[in-house]
């Protein structure tokens, strides 16, 4: 039972939660990891690329848990989450952001428009919800 009562926030979460569940199962296994890569326009990956790309499988995984885990609680206590998912999207645009300019010859830009969509979207359940820090006396 879903007890975050807005309506848009809970929209808002679950796509994010598809777009972590879709990364997760795209990263985990072997032959879409490396589908992944080579549609990028990188070289095959290796045993240990495939390592790397199976432990950011298994964090969109985490992530999509906890977005789960935030619907089934009332806003109240999901703040703290909210607010460090906020922070983590912002720092991962960031990133992605850097990883673009940096980027020599073709440029594969939807990373970076997967993060963008995903800071701005916790940014407005941040708002939604009322957990923006100094919005509420709550945490004291």
């Amino acid at each position: 039972m879903i007890k975050l009562e807005d309506n848009v926030s809970v929209v808002i979460i679950c796509f994010v939660t598809f777009m972590a569940i879709f990364y997760s199962f795209m990263f985990l296994g072997d032959n879409f990891a490396a589908a992944f890569m080579e549609r990028t326009g990188g070289a095959p990956p290796n045993e240990a690329t495939l390592f790397w790309m199976g432990t950011w499988g298994y964090i969109y995984l985490s992530l999509a848990v906890g977005n789960i885990m935030a619907l089934l609680v009332p806003a109240s206590e999901s703040r703290v989450y909210f607010r460090a998912m906020t922070f983590l999207a912002f720092v991962s645009l960031l990133r992605a952001l850097g990883n673009t300019i940096v980027a020599e010859g073709d440029v594969f830009l939807p990373p970076l428009i997967a993060s963008f969509i995903v800071a701005i979207a916790f940014s407005v359940v941040l708002s939604r919800t009322k957990s923006r820090a100094g919005a509420h006396f709550g945490w004291l």
